[in-house]
């Protein structure tokens, strides 16, 4: 207690530089409590404005909470994609210094051919499968029907 009568005696003396400041504060207060004070009362006396008003308080601070956690995992993502980008851009730019124009010309060939070879084989499996299931289909055709036809 006595530390407040010392402060309010600081305060409250005519030779303090910021006693404008503190009666100026006081007075901004004691106004603001003259107007919160009746809408306070007001909303404890009528339940059902101050479940309303509590409603609309908790799904603001909870949309606020919810945009706050959007933007950091947006953040996140950004910061992940462009480390991605630059690393994958800095791995070309070594390679391509690295092996030099002819030597990424042939290892461009390689893997074309390589992809290629790749790609004819599975072409041809898939070729294959889809004679299997032409042929396959009246057999299920005739398994349905009962049986072989016996």
């Amino acid at each position: 207690m006595d530390l407040v009568q010392d402060w309010s005696a600081y305060f409250l003396d005519p030779s303090n530089p910021l006693r404008p400041w503190a009666y100026r504060l006081l007075s901004l207060s004691n106004t603001a409590h003259s107007y919160a004070f009746p809408l306070l009362t007001s909303i404890t006396q009528k339940p059902d404005l101050a479940t309303i008003a509590l409603l609309l308080v908790i799904i603001f601070v909870s949309l606020k909470l919810l945009n706050m956690l959007v933007q950091s995992v947006m953040f996140w993502f950004r910061l992940a994609w462009k480390i991605a980008f630059w690393g994958m851009l800095a791995a070309l730019a070594l390679w391509m210094w690295t092996r030099g124009p002819e030597g990424v010309a042939q290892d461009v060939g390689y893997w074309a051919g390589v992809w290629g070879n790749e790609y004819e084989y599975w072409r041809e499996r898939e070729g294959q499968a889809r004679a299997a299931q032409s042929w396959q289909q009246p057999v299920r055709k005739a398994q349905r029907r009962g049986g072989w036809g016996i």
